[in-house]
């Protein structure tokens, strides 16, 4: 689970901000905390903030950093992702920092790259005891000398476990490499590792829980459509929330299609379609591949006859003569295929992230989502962490006070991020009215001298 995140110099985060899903002593909503020796843990978080607050700056900071983290700087885009308002901050590292909590023990890990020099200045991962004490199983920086020091206070139970991360660290110590100085020693040393080798396990699931995280953006597409046709366990299960999300569709079919090359590509120029058909017909031979088609993502299969056929998925809206394409459906029943398949999962220990997630939701259904979640995750340790407008979901009878946060843009044009527990609201408030007129900021203010402007358009 996700204790706490903490970002500087990312985008509109100037100083470093802070969000935590730690527990406060409200009484309400006890089945929303998780409960690990003595940390108890939200299951949620619900971030609001007006347009252009920097709310989404936060969702991408963590997929930045989770895409830095386990593939290294060269495959992310550094590209203006400093505080660009400041003309020092370019010059100035990042600072991301994660409290995770994995089976039973507490974690701090984090990472300080430079944009400029582009290589990672710093990195830790830090073993937080049940007394309180620490454990420092490694800890890297780059000293004012370009020096890179690496140290660990871990002891391992075999001596050949001490000899190969002794080896392992030498790589990102002083006479480090280029390519390891944009290298994180995290996923250095997890994928190093064989899966079978019983070998440096807390590093491997810290890793391991940054590669399960789930994020969601609005421009986010759902790639498991053909699973969804050949599972019938996720297909009862879509076409029973799609009924009970008033869609109007009744059931979710999957048609066998041969895969049509020459309509799927008619707008390639000839020499191009014909590579492209030869290539998709030599890597199916071999096994079958997955493809966008549209808006869908299917698998191509090669059958007895040789034909490359595919499942496409349809949707019965009661007319079993008649059925409806995916695009066919409305924007917000699409972004249910989207969101769905989060509600579905069996994984016990999931983190998602969902960056508006009422984008094209009636608020009714937003709500129903939110609710969902929760009596389906009863007892596990998953998380839904979203941002969003919709000021019903300011609801003391959904979510707690502490699973409240807001951003609001300062006059420096920086994000701020607070929790709505400072205010120490009762929880029969009708919290949504007292945000909309602006007792906890984070809302968008309009300069009303501005329209003034207009009376001299007409001359």
């Amino acid at each position: 689970m996700l204790i706490g995140f903490s970002v500087s110099n990312f985008k509109s985060f100037n100083d470093n901000q802070t969000i935590s899903f730690l527990s406060t002593k409200i009484a309400r909503h006890k089945e929303h905390i998780f409960q690990i020796e003595d940390k108890k843990i939200l299951k949620s978080g619900l971030i609001f903030g007006a347009n252009a607050s920097g709310k989404s700056n936060l969702i991408k900071a963590i997929a930045f950093s989770r895409k830095l983290i386990l593939l290294g700087i060269d495959k992310v885009d550094l590209t203006k992702k400093n505080f660009r308002i400041s003309t020092d901050s370019y010059k100035n590292p990042a600072v991301f920092e994660y409290r995770l909590m994995i089976d039973d023990t507490e974690y701090s890990y984090g990472v300080v790259v430079s944009y400029c020099k582009k290589e990672v200045l710093a990195e830790w991962l830090v073993k937080i005891k049940s007394d309180g004490s620490e454990e420092v199983i490694f800890n890297r920086e780059v000293d004012k000398n370009d020096r890179s020091n690496v140290s660990s206070d871990k002891v391992y139970d075999t001596q050949e476990e001490n000899k190969r991360i002794e080896v392992y660290l030498e790589d990102f110590s002083e006479n480090i490499s280029d390519a390891f100085r944009k290298k994180t020693i995290l996923s250095d040393i997890a994928e190093r590792v064989n899966d079978q080798q019983n070998f440096f396990i807390e590093i491997r699931k810290v890793y391991e829980w940054f590669k399960n995280m789930t994020i969601i953006f609005p421009s986010s597409k759902y790639n498991g459509i053909n699973d969804i046709i050949s599972n019938d366990k996720k297909k009862n299960f879509f076409t029973t929330l799609l009924s009970y999300f008033d869609t109007g569709i009744q059931g979710v079919e999957g048609r066998e299609k041969i895969f049509d090359f020459d309509k799927i590509l008619n707008s390639v120029p000839e020499e191009v379609a014909e590579k492209v058909k030869v290539d998709i017909s030599n890597k199916v031979e071999k096994h079958p591949i997955m493809m966008k088609v549209g808006e869908q993502i299917v698998l191509l299969k090669k059958d007895k006859n040789g034909d490359i056929k595919y499942n496409k998925l349809q949707l019965n809206h009661g007319n079993n003569d008649d059925l409806f394409e995916y695009m066919d459906e409305s924007d917000g029943t699409r972004r249910l295929f989207d969101l769905i398949p989060l509600l579905y999962t069996n994984k016990k220990r999931s983190v998602i992230f969902i960056d508006e997630i009422d984008r094209s939701l009636h608020t009714n259904l937003t709500k129903k989502f939110m609710q969902l979640f929760y009596n389906l995750t009863k007892n596990t340790s998953s998380q839904l962490i979203v941002t969003t407008h919709d000021s019903n979901l300011l609801d003391l009878d959904l979510v707690r006070q502490d699973e409240i946060w807001f951003v609001e843009r300062q006059q420096d044009h920086s994000s701020k991020i607070y929790s709505l527990n400072k205010f120490k609201e009762r929880f029969d408030k009708k919290i949504d009215k007292e945000y909309l007129i602006g007792r906890y900021g984070a809302i968008p203010f309009f300069n009303e001298s501005f329209l003034g402007i207009g009376e001299n358009f007409d001359e």
